[in-house]
């Protein structure tokens, strides 16, 4: 599995939404169910929220790979945290036009049709230009 992209979607009061869109792949002669996918989402090394699958089930096609997407919100003190830890790193201090960026880490499991859990792990930035 990896982590495609970590959005930041809204802030809606005293919460901060996140999508996390990963990209499943399967490198088995048949199908494969994932029934659920949850993980820890951290930002600069403070843990912010867990999240989970999105939709129901996604099945990925032999030899095929399969986006889904992990649903996530945090109170704002936890992003807030998270936020003075890439101030202390000079996350925000960035040439004019630059975007700042959020070190991510995202670790967990995938739990497949027959009960079987996979475990992952993955990090990168928030704001970084996909490639």
């Amino acid at each position: 599995m990896d982590v495609v992209g970590v959005e930041l979607d809204r802030i809606d009061g005293p919460d901060a939404y996140f999508t996390v869109t990963v990209a499943v792949t399967n490198t088995a002669d048949s199908e494969i169910v994932v029934q659920a996918l949850q993980g820890r989402l951290s930002i600069e090394g403070e843990e912010v929220a867990r999240a989970t699958l999105a939709s129901g089930p996604i099945s990925i096609p032999a030899h095929g790979v399969t986006r889904a997407e992990l649903a996530s919100h945090t109170g704002m003190d936890h992003l807030l945290r998270a936020i003075a830890a890439a101030m202390r790193r000079g996350a925000t201090l960035v040439p004019p036009g630059a975007r700042p960026t959020l070190r991510y880490a995202i670790d967990g499991s995938a739990t497949l049709g027959g009960g079987y859990r996979l475990p992952f792990s993955r990090s990168g930035e928030i704001g970084e230009t996909p490639k």
